[in-house]
């Protein structure tokens, strides 16, 4: 077990996503990562690329329903797969771009597609 879990990226899977992580506390790691913060590269200068490179491959895979991203670029078939098929499994919903509280039921809301908007919206509110 690692210090670290978290759901993979939707694109690539080789990195996680930092939007629901499950540490290990550590008061070491925090001083380690502190001292390192500005000499490891981050692939997007934010805080998702410096995790990724402070931690490498050393993390524990969660699922998706964890983590489910509100896009569909990364891996379009998961996507709708999981929507389809699995919606009410999802515990965490990732709302990346326009949030939810920022549009209204006749909006698109950012990327979901037309099938999907009236189940979120039930779930939601």
């Amino acid at each position: 077990r690692h210090a670290l879990a978290a759901v993979p990226d939707v694109a690539p899977p080789i990195f996680f996503n930092s939007g629901l992580m499950v540490l290990e506390p550590s008061a070491d790691t925090v001083a380690d990562m502190l001292e390192q913060m500005h000499a490891l590269p981050s692939y997007d200068d934010g805080d998702q690329g410096f995790l990724n490179a402070y931690f490498q491959q050393e993390w524990d895979r969660l699922p998706y329903v964890y983590n489910f991203v509100k896009s569909k670029t990364g891996n379009p078939d998961a996507f709708y797969w999981l929507l389809d098929n699995q919606w009410w499994n999802i515990r965490v919903m990732h709302m990346v771009g326009v949030k939810p509280w920022r549009c209204s039921s006749r909006r698109d809301c950012g990327g979901f597609p037309e099938r999907v908007i009236p189940r979120l919206w039930a779930l939601w509110w």
